[in-house]
């Protein structure tokens, strides 16, 4: 078996689960932005009616490496008081995702519609369960792979067969998921639940069935310690994914989590800093679990503005060829603070 062919198998095999909305292992620190885990939280957590976020990340073998596997995501949601109520409320939500790597020219695309309804529950606790349809894109572009067959003497001959007979360049599939969520803004907490794939949609390339499994994602955050006087908390984030719980294709899984740190700004309104670090680590069926990165991050902003940036250590370089990943997210949030707006604890 070639190089080539041998690349193009082990990218589907290691991308393959990252599907749908959808590259769920890419995105390392996606519990910055639930609504990427979870449709549930379609609208939660944003004190403004309007929310934009987008993020960024990029992998690499070293820092000025060009061929590094890429991802970039925006998404948005408007949230809709309810008439006959002060609190109830239920929010649509929009996005788009788009990963790929330049040194196999292979790709995943997501386009999603998401909505949710929030229910109070008192006490400004609030209970949310939402769903969103997707269009799942992937593919490759073999003109641009370079195979074995295509070499003479050690000279690159494009005019050459490859001996690759593809079936198809892309698919593109339906994607179902849904989920639910408990939380308190003011508080600090959140609990959620969320099942991706639902419909399990193919993903091959190769003309078979290969079907992805229902994945599953659990995460909650609390706060440990806070004082109103100064502006300070101390809160812990934790978020645990199952890549499959149906049949046998992938039961691998893995997990985050982390503490953080934050405090205000005197004479800058609103103006906090959050800074911590998560441990992420993971399993293969029938192999036990192990720590393999640090994520140390850091948050800057207020209500209506915030910036986070993260960096991947992996600690376990033997079994990994990556020296990291930087993340940076981006959100913003506008419009009216309606009666259905519970300001944020934070």
């Amino acid at each position: 078996m070639n190089n080539m062919r041998t690349f193009l198998r082990l990218m589907l095999l290691v991308t393959a689960p990252l599907a749908g909305w959808g590259q769920d292992y890419h995105f390392a620190n996606s519990i910055q932005m639930p609504q990427l885990l979870n449709p549930g939280a379609t609208g939660s957590g944003s004190v403004h009616r309007t929310r934009i976020a987008s993020l960024y990340r990029g992998q690499w073998d070293n820092l000025i490496n060009q061929h590094s596997y890429q991802g970039a995501a925006v998404l948005a949601d408007m949230r809709f008081c309810l008439q006959n109520s002060k609190k109830n409320f239920y929010a649509l939500g929009i996005g788009l995702q788009h990963d790929f790597s330049p040194l196999g020219y292979f790709y995943n695309s997501n386009g999603m519609l998401s909505a949710a309804y929030h229910q109070h529950l008192g006490e400004e606790t609030f209970a949310a369960v939402g769903g969103s349809l997707g269009g799942l894109a992937m593919g490759i572009h073999p003109e641009k792979l370079k195979f074995d067959e295509q070499f003479q003497n050690g000279a690159y001959a494009p005019s050459n067969s490859n001996g690759e007979n593809f079936l198809r360049d892309n698919i593109l599939q339906p994607d179902l998921s849904a989920g639910f969520v408990l939380y308190n803004n003011k508080q600090g907490w959140s609990a959620g639940m969320s099942w991706r794939h639902l419909n399990k949609p193919i993903y091959s390339l190769q003309g078979d069935e290969n079907r992805l499994g229902v994945g599953m994602v659990l995460y909650g955050t609390c706060s440990l310690w806070k004082t109103k006087a100064f502006g300070q908390n101390l809160h812990g984030r934790v978020l645990y994914r199952r890549q499959s719980v149906t049949g046998s294709n992938s039961k691998q899984w893995q997990t985050m989590a982390g503490v953080f740190y934050q405090t205000g700004f005197s004479g800058q309104t609103g103006m906090k800093m959050t800074a911590g670090a998560y441990l992420r680590g993971g399993s293969l069926p029938g192999s036990s679990f192990s720590v393999n990165t640090i994520v140390p991050a850091i948050q800057l902003g207020n209500d209506r503005f915030s910036t986070i940036i993260s960096y991947d250590v992996d600690v376990a370089r033997t079994r990994s060829r990556f020296a990291g990943g930087l993340e940076i997210v981006f959100q913003t949030s506008f419009g009216k603070s309606d009666r259905c707006i519970v300001c944020s604890g934070y």
